[in-house]
């Protein structure tokens, strides 16, 4: 459900605003309305300062290392910490560029060997003698080069000739179908000294960076809170308007219902003016849900889509049934469900304050575990077709009745369809209801009952027990007619009624059954989770051969054990996707169409103090 809101408005005296800021904050109550201001210099920079923050924690998350040693110098403060954070990127960054430029420079030189440069330049200064360095690829080297030139074969490898091109005072280099290089002045050994310095230096670099993140993750979160602690107080500030000249200061802001007593019993005792109205039908307060322990579970689902706005339902508590079957029935193996129960388990067990989502998995899979039971698979095992008492009489029961599992899943799948379609054409009803009034309801009623008395007639009628075209039937009917076609815009003339009305049944139809068929993947869905199990189980048994030897045989069982593993990990990741993404779309595309559901709201950020 949505907690009402209540409008504050408070008329506070100058001199005494900031020590009123304080209380406000620390009660943490009042959701403050923003005004069109436009944010300061102060809290642009402050807002910046805190994306940095948070980029710095995730980046030291990834550099935690228990290996790291601990150091006596390590910064106290946030400020501190991200300078030095940011002084150690900017060093190995620069340090990255001279080891990749040194990297390059010592795979230049690595063909030519340990040769001294000044060797070169004292050949030069007593012979006269220019050296030229080149390669080129081994098939398009001339052996004739070394008979028309002076030139020297260093090295040949990785498909290429190295050489060397003698030149004399004076003379022109010919042209040769070989690259020139340009070595670098060092050598070999220099920059493989270089190189190692500069290894060194990252390497202790990175275990310094270590160290920091150890103990700096803590530090910088802290540190964040401080820095959203004063982008609250600033942007409390920023909307504030002045009145009487500035003399008094007013801030308007929104109150949960839950938190009201609260509120006035600490205004009461400062003697703070303010004025308290409900939400008016134009105003957007923002939203808090209030939900049981189970429900509240699946808001992280609900949330996944968008906040329901401050005048329509949460429609939390209505989806959070569905979803839980619909994920069970896309799954439908009672050995994943029971695999699922029990690793969530497990971690809760292990960790007492473990987060929400463990709760969710456990109930997950034991939906899973009893959709499994029903559609009778066991980690891809089709538990009717073996001996277990009562599956076996319960498969011999549908083969005397001529039905199968498949064909009782199949038409669950549309009976779960239809009872969300109609329960979301209630909850359109409600909904509109209380948005509009019960008059702007009525077409929506229509259908709905529409639907369900045509289904019971058809029921009925197959049976025997009356036809399908009976009295009481056109009567209902003709009802709904009347609310679907002149019901559906009140006020409205006859001529528009009907019209809208004929757009809508068009609408209804075709898309009714767009959505309908849409629950169908349910079943194909559990099936093809049941099919895969069962690939993998009968590739796996496929590999032991009972006649072959003892060694054969163990080799088999190994290489069964690891298909089956592979394999069944394989159709839970596959199935578990499946699984979740398809109960989504049924619930943000069918369910919530039909519940007319709008969203668009703002979560309840009560101004409060972040740090103790």
């Amino acid at each position: 459900m949505i907690i009402p809101m209540h409008k504050y408005s408070f008329l506070i005296y100058h001199a005494e605003y900031s020590k009123f800021l304080d209380e406000l904050k620390r009660m943490g109550v009042l959701h403050i309305i923003e005004s069109d201001n436009e944010p300061t210099l102060s809290i642009q920079d402050d807002y910046r300062l805190a994306n940095d923050v948070t980029k710095t924690i995730k980046f030291l998350k990834t550099e935690k290392s228990e290996e790291a040693k601990s150091s006596a110098d390590i910064p106290t403060d946030g400020a501190a910490m991200m300078a030095a954070v940011k002084d150690i990127q900017s060093n190995l960054e620069q340090l990255n560029q001279q080891h990749n430029a040194l990297d390059k420079e010592l795979k230049q030189l690595q063909p030519w060997g340990a040769f001294s440069h000044d060797s070169i330049e004292r050949l030069q200064a007593d012979a006269g003698l220019t050296a030229k360095f080149y390669y080129c690829a081994s098939r398009k080297f001339d052996a004739s080069w070394e008979q028309d030139y002076s030139v020297g074969i260093i090295t040949e490898e990785r498909g290429y000739i190295y050489f060397v091109l003698f030149l004399e005072e004076g003379e022109i280099a010919p042209e040769l179908d070989a690259e020139e290089i340009r070595l670098p002045k060092e050598s070999l050994s220099e920059v493989q000294a270089l190189l190692n310095n500069v290894s060194t230096e990252k390497g202790q670099l990175q275990n310094r960076l270590k160290v920091l993140a150890n103990s700096g993750v803590e530090i910088l979160e802290h540190y964040l809170l401080e820095v959203q602690d004063k982008i609250a107080s600033e942007s409390a500030q920023l909307h504030t308007s002045d009145q009487v000249e500035g003399a008094v200061k007013m801030l308007e802001g929104w109150v949960p219902e839950s938190r009201i007593e609260e509120l006035e019993g600490e205004l009461e005792k400062a003697g703070v003016f303010y004025q308290k109205a409900s939400c008016k039908h134009d105003e957007k307060p923002p939203v808090l849900l209030k939900n049981n322990p189970f429900n509240k579970l699946f808001e992280m689902i609900s949330n996944l889509y968008s906040l329901p706005n401050y005048s329509e339902l949460d429609l939390t508590p209505f989806l959070a049934p569905f979803y839980l079957l619909f994920f069970g029935f896309c799954f439908s193996d009672a050995g994943y469900g029971l695999l699922f129960v029990a690793v969530a388990s497990y971690f809760k067990m292990k960790k007492p304050e473990s987060p929400a989502i463990l709760s969710l998995i456990q109930l997950l899979g034991a939906s899973t575990m009893f959709f499994g039971i029903l559609g009778g698979t066991f980690f891809g095992i089709e538990l009717y077709n073996t001996n277990l008492p009562v599956y076996r009489d319960l498969a011999e029961s549908m083969k005397a009745s001529g039905i199968t599992v498949q064909d009782i899943m199949f038409k669950a799948s549309l009976g779960l369809g239809v009872i969300q379609i109609l329960f979301g054409m209630f909850l359109r009803a409600v909904k509109t209801t209380k948005q509009l009034g019960f008059k702007f309801a009525i077409s929506t009623l229509g259908w709905a009952f529409l639907i369900i008395f045509s289904g019971v007639n058809y029921y009925l009628s197959s049976k025997g027990i009356v036809e399908f075209g009976n009295i009481p039937y056109y009567v209902v009917a003709s009802l709904c007619g009347v609310a679907i076609f002149f019901m559906n815009t009140p006020g409205k003339s006859l001529l528009l009624n009907f019209g809208t009305g004929l757009w809508d049944t068009y609408n209804t139809v075709v898309g009714g059954v767009g959505d309908l068929l849409s629950y169908v993947r349910l079943f194909a869905l559990g099936l093809a989770s049941a099919i895969l199990g069962l690939v993998f189980n009968d590739l796996a048994l496929k590999l032991v051969n009972p006649e072959a030897g003892f060694i054969m045989q163990g080799v088999g069982i190994i290489l069964m054990l690891v298909v089956l593993v592979i394999g069944h990990a394989i159709n839970i990741f596959m199935s578990g996707l499946g699984s979740m993404v398809h109960p989504l779309r049924l619930t943000f595309v069918e369910f919530y169409k039909n519940a007319g559901f709008e969203g668009g709201g703002k979560a309840y950020n009560p101004f409060r103090k972040q740090t103790n």
